[in-house]
């Protein structure tokens, strides 16, 4: 993984960091899936037609047309820029899970960058109202995301029985787990997450994105 924000143009402070684009077809349609990390100004709501726009053209796909999203909010250690953080807040990323559907008969294999990222992006996502409930919710789903991104297979098997995994997710990037921990509260259910990354770091697997050998 590249230890810096790919190059975009500079018009300010950047809104988002975009992770892991995986690109194929689904029911027809050319599909980018990724994850979105807030880079402390802004937030992603409900989105809109032009958000989603920027994004694929920040992943390489400037050409997209009659798009579908959706997006699905969590929190994760791994995308954290901050992973020794004695705050929860700072330690657990706070990351959406995005799915953009494309009119598109692009090769997927060239729609667009693989590059795990962090991709810098400039999108706004203008359904979203700056309140205060939206950045300090106490309770909040959580995934532990491990691995190396295009590195060897992960074991899943000493991680499905670690306490509190909901369930695994081996689609998140080639070489990646995602654990999903479910709905947790903050800050009482920080010593299971941390068990969860111990069980993890074990197997010796990475927890976070700016441990070295990317």
């Amino acid at each position: 993984m590249t230890g810096h924000v790919d190059s975009v143009p500079d018009t300010g402070p950047l809104n988002f960091k975009l992770w892991f684009p995986r690109w194929n077809f689904h029911n027809g349609l050319l599909r980018c899936r990724f994850q979105v990390t807030t880079a402390g100004l802004t937030q992603i709501n409900e989105g809109t037609a032009e958000c989603m726009t920027q994004f694929l053209a920040e992943l390489g796909q400037p050409e997209a047309r009659n798009i579908a999203w959706s997006s699905e909010r969590y929190r994760t250690t791994f995308l954290s820029d901050s992973p020794e953080s004695d705050t929860w807040e700072d330690r657990l990323a706070l990351t959406w899970a995005v799915q953009i559907e494309i009119d598109s008969d692009a090769d997927p294999e060239d729609a667009g960058t693989h590059a795990p990222g962090p991709h810098g992006s400039h999108a706004y996502d203008a359904t979203f109202e700056d309140e205060d409930e939206d950045w300090e919710r106490i309770r909040e789903r959580v995934l532990v995301i491990a691995g190396t991104a295009y590195g060897p297979r992960v074991d899943l098997a000493p991680l499905v029985l670690a306490e509190g995994v909901l369930s695994v997710d081996t689609s998140i990037f080639e070489g990646m787990v995602a654990l999903d921990l479910g709905l947790l509260e903050f800050p009482d259910d920080v010593p299971l997450i941390d068990g969860v990354l111990a069980r993890c770091r074990e197997q010796g697997l990475r927890t976070n994105w700016k441990e070295p050998d990317w």
